[in-house]
Formats: structure tokens, C-alpha cells, sequence
């Protein structure tokens, strides 16, 4: 039995660990880097909006209570991952700049006008809920009707503190 060699091993281990990637694939890399950075600044805010949107109607709570949790994972955890994936590239460090050109690139709209529409979403929902709960719960048809009009009474209303906030945070 041949022994085996260790260049060998050492070659395999740089080629792993040490890529060399084609200019065009580099390009491609740093654009989807900036398009994570914008999100991570600015698209966890959507996520838990729409988070909160899904749960406020009840079609889905494990939905959006995941939505939710991702929502605010990303804001903590995103930039540290973002500065790995970066590093193993070989980029250097993606600035806020370069992220705001390509999300409006990208997108197509600033980020206030994209979370506006969102609360503006989240606003029509939480009215249709709330005057839904309430047409539920004092229509004396059935014990079933009144708990599901009033949990949907209840959501809406947990929902306005959050929605007040968005539509009051960009005065502050």
C-alpha cells in the first residue's frame, strides 16, 4: 500500500480554502452582498410589518411569529454573516452607500416609501379586523363567533400601538 502524500493534502486544503473566483463572478458576488446589506438595513422592518399584518388577521400565527423572530434575526445576526461572506470572497467591506444605490436599482423605491405602502397595508387590515371582530363578537349567533371577534379585536388593537409607531417614527 502507497503511503500517502501530504503535498497533496495541503494542495486539496488551498484550493478549498483559497478560491480565486472570474472577475464577472465577483462582480455578481458584490452586487448580491450590497442587495443583503440593504436588507438586513432596511428590510427586517417589511418582515416584521408583514409579520405582525399576518398574525393580526389570524389566518396564520405560526406564520407570522416566525415572520416575526426572522424579522428581528436578521438585525441582530445579518451583519455579522454579511462580514463573513464578504471576507471568504475577498471583498472588501460593503458600505451603506453602495447598499442604498442597489437596493433603489434593485427595488426601485426608497426604503420609506416601500415601509409606508407596508403600514399603509398594515393600517386597511387592521381596520378591516377590528370592524370584522367587532360585527363577530355582537352578532349573537354563537359563543364561536363572539371568541374569534373578540381574539380578532384584540390583535387589531395590539397591532395600532406598532402601526402609531411607524407612521409618528419618521418625525422623531
Amino acid at each position: 500500500m502507497k503511503p500517502f502524500n501530504p503535498v497533496l493534502l495541503l494542495t486539496v486544503l488551498q484550493i478549498v480554502f483559497d478560491p480565486t473566483f472570474p472577475a464577472p463572478f465577483v462582480d455578481l458576488l458584490e452586487m448580491a452582498l450590497n442587495i443583503m446589506l440593504a436588507f438586513i438595513i432596511r428590510g427586517y422592518l417589511i418582515i416584521v410589518l408583514v409579520g405582525f399584518i399576518v398574525y393580526v388577521t389570524g389566518a396564520s400565527d405560526g406564520l407570522g411569529k416566525t415572520l416575526i423572530a426572522m424579522g428581528v434575526v436578521i438585525y441582530i445576526i445579518g451583519p455579522i454573516i454579511l462580514d463573513l461572506f464578504a471576507s471568504i470572497v475577498g471583498l472588501e467591506t460593503v458600505t451603506i452607500e453602495s447598499a442604498t444605490s442597489t437596493w433603489l436599482s434593485f427595488i426601485g423605491m426608497t426604503d420609506t416609501e416601500v415601509i409606508g405602502i407596508t403600514v399603509l397595508i398594515g393600517d386597511m387590515i387592521a381596520a378591516i379586523c377590528f370592524l370584522a371582530g367587532a360585527i363577530l363578537y355582537f352578532t349573537p349567533l354563537s359563543n364561536d363567533l363572539k371568541s374569534r371577534g373578540h381574539s380578532l379585536i384584540i390583535r387589531a388593537l395590539m397591532f395600532a400601538p406598532v402601526l402609531a409607531f411607524f407612521h409618528i417614527a419618521p418625525w422623531i
